[in-house]
């Protein structure tokens, strides 16, 4: 199985999330804890059950003080760091874990920085633990992305914490110095921030996305789906009510499709299959299904199993 299979579903969730995102409803440095997207919720966690074990994803937005929040990114030895165009920033965390029969876990941790104002990606930590373990900081320029990474130099000290491992190193992918119908550039774990208007229009299919995913770009379009409705039952939180939800609600939805733009040191990097689905309330805007691959899972459908609202 490939990293990039691996990896997968974990990032197309992060994008997934940012469907049901609108703009801040007002500035975050007043109150960075809170959550300021216009979503209608802060959080929420998607499950998936196979017969070798549990996927599980937990999924936070988050409008912070772009000026605090620049204090922890990298610099970058190339290119022109980009920087949030106002006071705030996005933060999206997307914990995806799967639990095995057996005790194995694979855990991948997803934490990315965007502008709200331009869409730029400025900032991405990423922790993998349980399949070829790493640790990621990108810095995003206008010229490319830069990449420190670290590992673990033997198994023996893969059983160590990750801030302990001593294999490091760092890469400049810049972007192709021509790159025709290529609109601006876009990180993965946004893509879908570029869809919403799908849900509303379903008839409009979206135009090509340049997504920088891993190591180099691709051309992504995100296609509407006919109308399906999906049976639901999760629990749903807002102020210190909770409820259980149960049912079938009308969805809308997009399937992914892609292909690169150019190569890297001459290969091409694998990015989603296609086919992946992703599929939120017609109405409301609460996310419902994820369709995709899971390490060691197979395809699966996520479903929707808890969600704290505004």
């Amino acid at each position: 199985m490939s990293r990039t299979r691996a990896i997968g579903l974990g990032a197309l969730l992060v994008g997934w999330a940012a469907l049901l995102w609108g703009p801040a409803a007002r500035p975050a440095c007043a109150d960075p804890g809170s959550g300021g997207a216009a979503a209608p919720w802060t959080s929420f966690v998607l499950e998936a059950k196979g017969l070798s074990g549990t996927a599980t994803a937990e999924v936070e937005l988050q409008s912070l003080c772009a000026a605090a929040e620049a204090a922890r990114f990298i610099d970058s030895p190339r290119g022109r760091p980009l920087a949030a165009a106002g006071d705030e920033v996005h933060r999206l965390a997307v914990v995806t874990s799967v639990d095995l029969i057996g005790g194995r876990r694979i855990l991948l941790e997803n934490r990315l920085w965007f502008d709200p104002a331009t869409n730029a990606p400025l900032y991405l930590e990423r922790t993998r633990l349980g399949l070829k373990d790493y640790r990621q900081w990108f810095r995003f320029t206008a010229e490319g992305v830069f990449r420190l990474q670290q590992e673990p130099a033997s198994a023996k000290e893969a059983l160590r914490p990750p801030e302990s491992w001593t294999k490091h190193g760092k890469n400049f992918y810049p972007y192709p110095a021509s790159r025709t119908d290529c609109p601006p550039i876009i990180e993965t774990s946004q893509l879908i921030s570029f869809a919403g208007f799908i849900a509303s229009e379903p008839d409009t299919a979206a135009g090509p996305l340049c997504v920088f995913h891993k190591r180099q770009l691709h051309r992504v379009r995100l296609s509407p789906q006919p109308d399906r409705t999906i049976d639901v039952d999760y629990m749903e939180t807002r102020g210190g009510d909770v409820l259980r939800r149960k049912g079938a609600v009308a969805a809308r939805g997009v399937r992914v499709s892609s292909r690169p733009i150019g190569s890297y040191r001459g290969e091409v990097e694998e990015f989603f299959r296609d086919g992946s689905e992703l599929w939120g309330g017609a109405e409301d805007r609460i996310p419902l299904a994820v369709g995709g691959e899971v390490p060691f899972i197979g395809r699966v459908e996520m479903r929707l199993k808890e969600i704290r609202l505004k």
